[in-house]
């Protein structure tokens, strides 16, 4: 087993925004990408070999996810192999505009980190819709099991399930808005949840030792080889 080596939340977070620039995404999407990764750790939804898998899915040459099917049921989307570390956030967007009971993207890796996007986005109050719901969120768990985790209307965690049935594939998204019943066995509540959080805060998080120095390899192919021109323009301003 690799050593595991503890690091602060922020830290992981500048890791993975650094690494993912390196990959040649934008900012917008390093920095989601950063936050992302944090949170689901914080949470429990992710570990090293889940984030492993995700950077491994990163492709700059993807611009975002397709849409491939809508009617008044349901949106579904082809992320293309991307991992929800990236551009999740287009199809949710999308989703929430036209206000579709469901939404489903397929082919979508490390589909968990997509959590702690769609809290953020509920936690905006220009963002919550009018109609006070509750939102499911399916997806496989890093250690291949069903997962769900049920969110409030206003971006709080209230609990996560292990449905009783499969009901996402090992690379598929599946979104439900207005679902409040989960057909599964109550794993953690929101509370735990959310105090899990807080340990993480004080406490940190831990990293395969493997993971941790390839994240500080990837970081150096976003640092710009030193010429004469850079340092000319080195400097404020």
């Amino acid at each position: 087993m690799s050593e595991l080596i503890q690091i602060s939340a922020n830290e992981l977070k500048f890791l993975v925004k650094r690494s993912v620039e390196g990959l040649g995404f934008s900012p917008g999407d390093q920095l989601s990408a950063g936050l992302k990764a944090a949170a689901a750790f914080q949470l429990g939804l992710a570990n090293s070999n889940l984030l492993g898998k995700g950077l491994d899915a990163l492709s700059s040459d993807i611009s975002a996810p397709i849409l491939i099917a809508s009617n008044d049921q349901e949106m579904q989307f082809d992320a293309q192999g991307q991992s929800a570390l990236v551009q999740v956030e287009l199809a949710l967007g999308l989703a929430f505009a036209k206000a579709v009971p469901q939404l489903r993207i397929n082919h979508i890796g490390a589909a968990a980190f997509a959590v702690p996007c769609l809290m953020n986005w509920l936690a905006q109050p220009l963002s919550r819709p009018i109609s006070q719901q509750c939102y499911a969120l399916y997806f496989s768990h890093h250690s291949g099991a069903q997962r769900c985790v049920l969110i409030a209307a206003d971006g709080q965690l209230l609990g996560l399930y292990q449905p009783l049935h499969q009901v996402v594939a090992t690379d598929e998204l599946l979104l439900c808005m207005g679902q409040a019943d989960i057909e599964g066995v109550l794993i953690t509540d929101g509370a735990d949840l959310l105090g899990w959080r807080e340990r993480c805060l004080d406490q940190g998080v831990y990293l395969e030792a493997a993971l941790l120095e390839r994240l500080k390899k990837m970081i150096q192919a976003s640092f710009v080889p030193e010429t004469e021109a850079s340092r000319a323009g080195a400097g404020p301003g």
